[in-house]
């Protein structure tokens, strides 16, 4: 921590001098720093206001939206359908050219936050779905999930950020049979038979 106190100090200190300098040999040795070391000068983006900018864009073939990851908000009861839904957009990401799914938000773009799903906190509902992802899709592939908790509102939302796989991503069904999905638009498609093979044959033969 002291050292991202001192680092983000320092960058200050260089970036004033550098808006206050006149153009000279100050100047030059200060952009040089800055040249080489851009990650320390970037701007930290909020949290929130990304998640605010990816709902404005809408669901699209790298974005998808789920109300919740468990609950029937018809029924308000636990429906396995829900959290089928949420795997299969997750898989679907990882055979694509990956992609951002956030769960605590509805079709149209509104924020209702994972309280809908019932859990005492959210490490329980993180846990959860780790736990759901490890049974369904596979541990080996945790390194190409990333979730992170956003509080919007009062509202916590979930970012699950899914990068592309190098190897074909298989669902299990709750007949334990593998499925495989692809983004298409704003849906995860199902690919069977000869398209599933010139699929995989296309996108992955050459990993």
């Amino acid at each position: 921590m002291t050292f991202v106190i001192i680092g983000a100090t320092i960058a200050s200190i260089i970036g004033y001098i550098y808006m206050k300098s006149e153009k000279g040999l100050l100047r030059k040795a200060v952009g040089k720093i800055i040249e080489k070391n851009p990650k320390l000068f970037l701007k930290k983006n909020n949290p929130a206001e990304e998640i605010l900018e990816l709902i404005k864009k809408g669901e699209n073939q790298e974005i998808e939206f789920k109300s919740t990851l468990r609950t029937n908000l018809h029924t308000n009861e636990f429906d396995k359908k829900m959290e089928f839904s949420a795997l299969k957009t997750i898989t679907a990401f990882l055979n694509s050219g990956g992609g951002t799914l956030l769960l605590g938000i509805d079709n149209e773009g509104k924020i209702l936050g994972i309280e809908q799903d019932k859990f005492p906190n959210t490490d329980k509902f993180n846990l959860y779905l780790i736990s759901l992802i490890k049974e369904k899709i596979g541990k080996k592939h945790f390194h190409l999930i990333n979730l992170k908790n956003i509080l919007i509102n009062e509202e916590t939302i979930i970012k699950v950020s899914c990068e592309k796989s190098k190897k074909p991503v298989f669902l299990k069904s709750d007949l334990n049979e593998e499925e495989f999905y692809i983004r298409m638009g704003p849906s995860s498609v199902q690919l069977k038979g000869s398209e599933l093979v010139e699929y995989i044959s296309r996108k992955f033969g050459k990993e």
